[in-house]
Parts: C-alpha cells; sequence; structure tokens
C-alpha cells in the first residue's frame, strides 16, 4: 500500500514536470539503513538528490552539515513559501540550532493503540478501548486468563519504551538534547521494568516470533492488542478480518506520545539544479492536497494545519472515524528525542530492550545501568541528577 502511494507521487510529478524534471525513486532498505547509506553515500559524493529519513535522525545530518539549509534557499529562490502551513509539532526534528528549518515532514507517524474487538469482547463482555495504564493491564490478564490470544504485541522500539517513560511523568532529553534526564525519579528503570513485568505476567511477547512481526499477528487475529504506527492503519483495515478498534496509548499520569516516520531532505552534495528540482518535488509531496492523500491511502498522518478542513478529509473522518484519532492525538505531542545523538541513543536503546524482552539476558536494573553509561559517554551532558 506504502509503495504504491509513492509511486504515484512520483509519477504524478514527473508528469506535470516533463522535460523538466524526473524523479527515479529507489527503495533503500529501513530506517537505520538509509542513516547508514547516506552517511557512507556523503563521504563519497555519492547521494541522492532527495531522501526520505528517519525524522529522530535529522538531528544528526544538521549537525553533521549534510543538509541544504531549506529556509535559505526558499527565502533566495521561493521567497512566497510558507513553512507555517505544517503543523509546528512535525517541524521539530527538522529544525537546526539555528531555527532554520533542514527538512519537510512527509509519511509522518504517531503510534497508536490497534484492538481486536472481537477478542476484547471475548475476554471481557464488551468491547471496551482502555484509557489508562491500569485499564489496559486488566484487559491484558482478561485476555491471557479468558482467550487463546496473546494480549498484548509491540515493537522493541523507542517509541513505546519512550511513551512508558513519559506517561509517568518522566522526561527523556534536556531541551537542547545534551544531557539525559533518564536517571531523575528512576525514569528509565521504571519504563523498563513496567515492559518487562508485562513479559514476566504472560501479558506480552516479543514482536517477532515465528518471522511474523506484530502487525502480522494481529491481522491474522492471534492478538488481542498492539501498539503500531499510525502508517499501519490501511494495511491493517485493508487485510483484518474482525472488528478493529482504534485509542491512544493508554495514559498512566498523563497522555503522552511522540512522532515519527519520515522526513523528506536535500542533500546539500546535489547540485544546483538538481537541488532546484528537489526543492520542487518535497514541495508538492508535502502539500496540503498530496498528503491528504497519503493519509487516506496509508494512514500517515496529516502535516498540514488546514488538513481537517478540506472535504476529503471530513467525509473520511465520517466513513472511518479511526482515521481521526492520529489527529486528536496530536494534542499530546512530547517529542523528547529532538537531539543530534539520538539516532545513535536509539540504537543502544533497541539492542538493551532486545536482550531483556526476546533473550531474556538482562534485568531491568541491567539494563538500565547500561543505558545510563551510554549515556554518560555519548552525550556531553551525560546524566543529570535533577530536572532544571
Amino acid at each position: 500500500t506504502n509503495l504504491d502511494c509513492i509511486e504515484k507521487i512520483i509519477s504524478d510529478f514527473n508528469a506535470a514536470h516533463e522535460g523538466e524534471y524526473e524523479v527515479v525513486g529507489t527503495y533503500q532498505g529501513a530506517y537505520a539503513d538509509i542513516l547508514s547509506k547516506l552517511t557512507v553515500g556523503f563521504a563519497a559524493g555519492e547521494c541522492p538528490a532527495v531522501s526520505f529519513c528517519d525524522s529522530v535522525d535529522t538531528p544528526q545530518l544538521i549537525m553533521n552539515d549534510m543538509l541544504v539549509d531549506l529556509s535559505t534557499y526558499a527565502e533566495e529562490n521561493d521567497p512566497s513559501f510558507d513553512f507555517e502551513q505544517y503543523i509546528p509539532g512535525l517541524m521539530n526534528y527538522g529544525t537546526g540550532p539555528d531555527g532554520d528549518y533542514y527538512a519537510l515532514p512527509c509519511g509522518r507517524s504517531t503510534p497508536l493503540m490497534y484492538l481486536n474487538l472481537d477478542i476484547v469482547e471475548d475476554a471481557t463482555g464488551s468491547k471496551t478501548i482502555p484509557d489508562t495504564r491500569d485499564q489496559l493491564v486488566s484487559l491484558l490478564e482478561s485476555v491471557r486468563d479468558n482467550t487463546e490470544a496473546t494480549p498484548f504485541m509491540a515493537d522493541m522500539v523507542c517509541w513505546y519504551f519512550g511513551n512508558f517513560l513519559t506517561s509517568s511523568g518522566g522526561h527523556f532529553l534536556s531541551a537542547d538534547g545534551n544531557t539525559s534526564y533518564l536517571a531523575v525519579d528512576n525514569a528509565a528503570l521504571n519504563a523498563f521494568t513496567f515492559w518487562n513485568d508485562l513479559k514476566e505476567q504472560g501479558l506480552y511477547k516479543a514482536a517477532t516470533v515465528d518471522g511474523l512481526n506484530a502487525t502480522d499477528q494481529f491481522i491474522n487475529g492471534d492478538v488481542a492488542v498492539i501498539y503500531q504506527s499510525t502508517g499501519s492503519m490501511t494495511q491493517i483495515y485493508d487485510n483484518a478480518q474482525f472488528d478493529i478498534g482504534v485509542g491512544f496509548l493508554v495514559a498512566d499520569e498523563c497522555y503522552s506520545v511522540a512522532t515519527g516516520g519520515n522526513n523528506l531532505i536535500i542533500m546539500n552534495t546535489a547540485s544546483d539544479e538538481e537541488i532546484a528540482g528537489g526543492w520542487e518535488f518535497i514541495k508538492y509531496a508535502t502539500s496540503l492536497e498530496v498528503n491528504a492523500y497519503i493519509n487516506e491511502e496509508t494512514g500517515y498522518m496529516f502535516n498540514n494545519v488546514n488538513s481537517g478542513s478540506l472535504e476529503s478529509v471530513q467525509k473520511l473522518w465520517e466513513e472511518k472515524p479511526q482515521y481521526k484519532v492520529a489527529y486528536d492525538q496530536l494534542q499530546y505531542v512530547d517529542d523528547q528525542y529532538v537531539s543530534p545523538y539520538f539516532a545513535s541513543l536509539n540504537q543502544e536503546i533497541v539492542a538493551l530492550l532486545t536482550q531483556m524482552l526476546q533473550d531474556g539476558s538482562l534485568t531491568p536494573e541491567q539494563a538500565t545501568e547500561q543505558l545510563l553509561l551510554i549515556c554518560d559517554e555519548l552525550l556531553p551532558g551525560g546524566n543529570a541528577e535533577t530536572y532544571p
């Protein structure tokens, strides 16, 4: 579904700019693959003019002076372009320390809670969507005790570790991205412990089992609840054969959610002509109407402040109200990963989660100890003892 969407955007752009510009799309792998290839390609002078990248990786690319400063480019070449058309919370990762923009949001996402309401009803007697952590745990216990389904699955990614931390009132990084708050009030330990307790109590299963990921197993009807990206919404709805519920990530002390997904960037190794074409393409791919098409076709969320005013969007929300959940959840965005060091820190956290939840080789206490050591070595400010 997502590939079809990207190919149509490229095809339509090329048709509108025939004889002027041509975009050739090539698949380069997952986020980590793209970051690695861009880094290696930049050193060799062999980068594409335009690339998708994981939004949280963008600050690292900015720090390494790899990207075209879009604010300066627009001021000099396209002064009527309005960056304020984009939802402010989606511009954080693409904003440099100088306040200029280096990326535009396209295919951005937040995580959501997806529920197989048929399993929920079998387990509890009603199709209820939990709002709080206590309600979620109670639901998962009912699924464990009353059905054969797996209660809960989620990919072992920082998104959910971060949610367990911030929804309990903890904080991740300082505003400048240089200092960790993971040790304050045992924030990291509490998040690791909650997730590990779910596993130990038979409420959570590691996200990849027998070659199938959490989304596959959910679509197959084997899992009651998953946390997954808005970008999986259409895939789930087109393939699942049961009643689907969608909700916010549950609150503990508060609702809290991070954004993720893709940014579009232009590499500063490109020629002037390629940069000009790249600018036209990323403007087109992030425009109001194209973004509405992306949302309906994939579930990736709106990037434009005027998205809700479109007639096509109002119709979609009326017919499929689940698509509005991600838009409503944006009021609780808490992007605490805006740091040029987060791309590296993210990989370390994923490795620790894998060792704890899948391999069983780390306890929450050991995972926390290792994470704090990593932060001390990686971040200029190390680990803070208190919040400022």
